[in-house]
């Protein structure tokens, strides 16, 4: 049993690991509709099938009864929650990519420019921000895929953490509370996201504003333009898997039959504060 659960446990934190180690390989300059539309989704999705196939050889081989804690549609609804945080976790990581492509674009245009190198290092430091919720976010889906493809507890994640305690199973409580964290930390990465291209957004004009009659600064502006693009494409993508992961996470606490904390969709598509981005 113990071996099943640890065996389990490293099986899908290398799944997942692999899946966003895919995209990001795909790069910054990979057309952002297959890269976002096709690799990302296609990959992820993958993953967690690889989870819930070894979880269902596991559990088999243990021979242990299905726990009471838990229903198979509940699940359910908590794998697609981490399928689709998982998702919007990758599409922020190309929405930051791309964002980083676009301020070098730029960096030798602004050299000693030093009200738009004081922006673009704000965009940085948002970039930063939204990387860290990324990185939390991707966490989430990873803890929340393994709880939600085993008949197992006392599992441990990537990061050596136990996220179920008992001996047998995950409690409602546990796999709701799970469910949670992935849905509002893939929120709060897309909004992250969003804040981003706020920022690259306004940058954008000054740019326009200082160099758009220079003509030696076309090709720079171009690539600019490009690498913003494909930055908001990503981020928006990463908005609608967040809050598919949050109507599955409702639909987790329907199952289970529980009341549990209300997240509201993410409906901005600019992001404000560079934290939270419009709710």
């Amino acid at each position: 049993m113990q071996l099943n659960k640890l065996s389990l446990a490293l099986a899908t934190s290398m799944l997942l690991t692999t899946s966003l180690h895919a995209q990001e390989a795909a790069g910054a300059n990979a057309a952002t509709g297959s890269a976002i539309g096709g690799v990302s989704t296609t990959v992820v999705v993958a993953a967690v099938a690889g989870v819930a196939v070894l979880a269902a050889a596991s559990s088999g081989s243990s021979g242990a009864a299905t726990p009471v804690t838990t229903t198979t549609t509940a699940n359910q609804s908590a794998g697609s929650a981490a399928t689709t945080a998982a998702i919007a976790a990758t599409l922020t990581t190309t929405a930051a990519t791309q964002s980083t492509a676009a301020l070098l674009s730029v960096a030798n245009l602004i050299s000693g420019n030093t009200a738009l190198q004081t922006q673009s290092d704000a965009v940085t430091a948002a970039i930063a921000t939204a990387t860290a919720a990324t990185a939390a976010a991707t966490l989430a889906a990873s803890n929340l895929a393994t709880a939600s493809a085993a008949t197992l507890s006392g599992v441990v994640n990537s990061a050596g953490a136990t996220i179920c305690a008992a001996a047998t199973s995950c409690t409602k409580s546990e796999l709701a509370n799970l469910s949670y964290t992935a849905a509002l930390t893939a929120k709060t990465a897309a909004e992250n996201a969003l804040a981003v291209n706020t920022l690259l957004t306004a940058f954008r004009a000054s740019l326009v504003a200082a160099f758009g009659a220079v003509p030696t600064a076309a090709a720079a502006l171009v690539a600019f333009n490009e690498a913003l693009a494909a930055a908001q494409t990503a981020a928006l993508a990463s908005q609608t898997a967040a809050n598919s992961s949050i109507t599955s996470y409702n639909a987790t606490l329907v199952t289970l039959g529980i009341t549990g904390t209300t997240i509201n969709a993410s409906t901005g598509t600019t992001g404000t504060t560079g934290t939270t981005g419009t709710t």
